[in-house]
């Protein structure tokens, strides 16, 4: 019972050691208590949010790039599509035996020629075909005569071809003194896989 007694006894002297701190000294405790506590919540409430946003804009983040690597591939399949339509002809060709693909290209080079208003001299072709890595070359050799602007215009015609017809060596000589009219040597190739 004593020691109740003390108990109390100490809990009055805390009480009037209290009530005996002047106004300012309270607000001050009262601060600090203040400031504490909102340290200590920071400290355990507000950093896991933080924590949770950090890993958030770090998924976020990875979602980003990964949207962008998506986006890219999206992209390249666009451009292999439009290529693929580019080379549709080409492709669906070389389904044709090779001695038909063969005679195409050469009537494919008159073609662009006459139409060009070029005068075919020689249309000679290479009957033995060269055997590379993973496809056959065929050659032809073009001799014609022509203004320098129906040149121009069979040069135009051969890029934009459905046979992708390659230019493998070109010759343009003046026939005359004034060069009115042109030479053009040329070999001609295609690829068939």
């Amino acid at each position: 019972m004593v020691a109740e007694y003390k108990g109390l006894e100490n809990s009055m002297k805390q009480l009037n050691q209290w009530r005996k701190i002047t106004g300012r000294q309270k607000i001050l405790i009262y601060i600090t208590c203040g400031i504490v506590g909102v340290f200590l919540m920071e400290r355990f409430f507000f950093a896991s949010l933080r924590s949770k946003a950090k890993e958030l804009n770090r998924q976020i983040k990875v979602e980003e790039a990964n949207l962008k690597i998506g986006l890219e591939i999206q992209k390249r399949k666009e451009r292999a599509t439009e290529d693929y339509q580019d080379y549709r002809s080409f492709l669906s060709a070389t389904e044709k035996p090779e001695k038909e693909l063969f005679t195409g290209f050469l009537r494919e080079i008159e073609n662009l020629a006459q139409k060009a208003g070029l005068s075919i001299l020689n249309l000679t072709p290479n009957n033995e075909p060269q055997n590379l890595k993973d496809y056959k070359k065929y050659e032809a050799d073009l001799r014609a005569e022509g203004s320098l602007e129906n040149f121009i215009k069979f040069l135009e015609d051969l890029q934009n071809n459905s046979l992708l017809i390659k230019l493998d060596k070109l010759a343009l000589t003046p026939k005359d003194e004034q060069a009115n009219i042109l030479k053009l040597d040329a070999t001609l190739s295609i690829s068939i896989p």
